[in-house]
């Protein structure tokens, strides 16, 4: 079973027969990769990427199973938490009216009890989300200051380049920080 039903089922493919241009492509869309930062991200060469992107050659099995786990790790928290909105609205609208306990008894304390604790869940996948989008941009920051190194390069980065890391790691390392605060809080005993 995968996580993201959208996402084409390619990779469990034994013969790699259906594995087409256009199932790559897709799956570099979703993931939110370019051609360039999925062969940096699977360490391929570029020129490899492109030639499979236009289907001159098949991807390995191996490369689309980890573009579908990068593609269906964001979804199925965004899946995750449009479920948990849609409950939270019925809860608020009076449509869910009573949670039935364990005694067959319906209870509104256990109703407002299951409201915040899908709103925790929901903040905690929104961080996790944050984290894992704030991780990417920065990786390809630092991949384009790479790029720009000797030999490829010039020999240094660009201030733009300098600009758009410390960004890239400002937002991560705010992040990181909520992530940090959200697991010292279940640690605790408070989530």
């Amino acid at each position: 079973m995968y996580a993201n039903r959208d996402l084409p089922i390619t990779a469990s493919l034994s013969d790699n027969a259906h594995a087409t241009a256009e199932e790559l492509r897709f799956l570099l869309k979703a993931a939110n990769l370019s051609q360039r930062s999925a062969a940096k991200y699977l360490n391929v060469d570029e020129r490899t990427m492109r030639s499979w992107c236009a289907g001159d050659g098949r991807p390995p099995a191996p490369v689309l199973r980890a573009l579908e786990f990068r593609a269906a790790y964001p979804a199925s928290l965004m899946r995750m938490i449009e479920s948990n909105e849609r409950t939270i609205s019925a809860i608020q609208e009076g449509r869910i009216s009573g949670v039935v306990d364990g005694s067959g008894a319906e209870s509104n304390r256990d109703l407002m009890g299951e409201l915040e604790m899908l709103k925790r869940r929901n903040e905690e996948h929104r961080a996790l989300l944050r984290l894992d989008q704030a991780f990417h941009r920065r990786q390809e920051a630092m991949l384009g200051m790479n790029e720009q190194w000797l030999p490829r390069g010039s020999g240094l980065p660009t201030e733009d380049s300098l600009d758009e890391f410390d960004a890239a790691d400002k937002e991560f390392r705010a992040a990181q920080a909520e992530c940090d605060r959200i697991a010292k809080e279940i640690r605790a005993g408070k989530r």
